[in-house]
């Protein structure tokens, strides 16, 4: 680790935010890469509610069902009170009521806002109502809230003002009394590509800041995606219990979305995001999941992964050409491995030798214990620490492995 960073890392870890929530992680559905603004609804929200319980994604730790943009009354805010209000035509119940059905049914609740005076979508943003929006969060009973970073009086990367509009949300929460993680995205009014690496890196951001900040724009594509992975990759010192790098939500390969991948590289997007210690945000469309989606965030053995307990991020360990191995250290003397081919057209060996080897913690020729957690077909089970390991890999896909210390784990 360069010594800059391990020195940005203590500060944050020194000065993280205590609120007692989001140690791990969180998994869960938000709206936006599925509804965007013009299917938003009260109907939409409680059927993808029911979807996840269905499918029994609820079960596999889906727990947070986040509304994004377009949630708020475009009409504005309540004239007497200054609050915050529902859109009435598609929220006819209300968000308070709306967060009750949620939790009686064992859901957490999230809601979007933004620091600028209006959303990305145009509707009422938080700035100069800090302290009113985290209250009538807190009193609809909000557990998880999203601030994006549109329509600020200075752009998006002015660091001086968007750090201190974040921290007076986050400071303005923490009064409220009711513990909400806290996801900031910089990610708003930024050009495709723009890397946010500063909002882990600057010590006024990252676990000092929040919960979750993000480190690119949207992920949109399949280009997109790759661009966030491999930020993302250079900011684990930066993560750990408590704050986690967000290279944006997951996108699902089901065609009733707004957004989508295709199916490989959903499966891909959800494998690095395991590796990488990101939030599994789902953005498919969950009433209608594809057997190929649900098979995929159904994974438990990937999933234990993504919460592993350590909470150490992984990230590159080698690449060669279209080819790469991703590691990341779990508990117990473990790793996960993701050999992933970035190529177009055709199946690829990917291997894991000495450069990649070096970046883990095994001891040199001690036994290790293989586990494809995706259940295919491996040459062996076993292998000594330090021999190539070499899987073929079809274009544009990954195959991911635990490997423990033999008496760790038994194939």
């Amino acid at each position: 680790m360069r010594q800059s960073a391990l020195i940005a890392a203590l500060v944050a870890s020194a000065y993280a935010l205590d609120n007692g929530v989001g140690l791990l992680p969180p998994l869960g559905y938000n709206t936006w890469n599925d509804l965007s603004c013009s299917r938003m609804s009260e109907e939409a929200i409680i059927s993808a509610a029911e979807a996840l319980q269905r499918t029994g994604l609820q079960q596999r730790g889906y727990v947070y069902v986040n509304l994004d943009d377009c949630w708020q009354d475009p009409s504005g805010r309540d004239a007497a009170s200054g609050k915050l209000r529902a859109d009435p035509a598609k929220f006819p119940s209300g968000m308070q009521n709306l967060s009750r059905y949620l939790h009686d049914r064992g859901f957490k609740f999230g809601l979007y806002t933004d620091r600028g005076r209006r959303t990305c979508a145009g509707r009422e943003g938080s700035q100069g109502f800090e302290a009113l929006d985290a209250q009538t969060f807190a009193d609809w009973g909000v557990d998880y809230v999203k601030e994006d970073n549109c329509y600020s009086s200075s752009g998006p990367n002015d660091k001086t003002e968007l750090f201190a509009q974040f921290a007076l949300f986050r400071d303005a929460l923490n009064k409220t009394g009711r513990p909400m993680i806290f996801s900031v995205c910089g990610g708003g009014d930024q050009l495709p590509f723009s890397n946010l690496s500063y909002y882990a890196t600057d010590q006024r951001g990252g676990r000092a800041l929040a919960n979750l900040w993000r480190v690119t724009s949207d992920v949109t594509g399949s280009w997109t995606l790759r661009f966030a992975y491999d930020v993302a990759a250079q900011l684990g010192a930066f993560a750990g219990h408590g704050g986690f790098n967000d290279p944006d939500m997951l996108l699902g390969s089901s065609k009733g979305a707004a957004r989508r991948l295709e199916a490989h590289q959903s499966r891909t997007q959800f494998n690095l995001w395991a590796v990488l210690m990101a939030p599994m945000l789902l953005g498919a469309d969950v009433r209608d999941l594809t057997a190929f989606d649900l098979e995929t965030y159904s994974n438990k053995k990937v999933l234990e992964v993504g919460q592993d307990s350590l909470a150490q991020q992984g990230g590159l360990l080698s690449r060669s050409g279209a080819t790469s191995v991703w590691g990341r250290q779990l508990q117990n003397g473990a790793w996960a491995l993701l050999f992933l081919n970035e190529g177009w057209f055709w199946r690829q060996k990917v291997s894991c030798s000495e450069s990649c080897w070096s970046k883990m913690s095994f001891i040199r020729n001690s036994s290790i214990s293989l586990e494809d957690l995706w259940s295919l077909i491996l040459p062996t089970h076993e292998i000594v620490a330090g021999e190539d390991l070499i899987l073929e890999v079809e274009a544009g896909q990954s195959r991911m492995l635990r490997l423990a210390p033999k008496a760790d784990l038994i194939i």
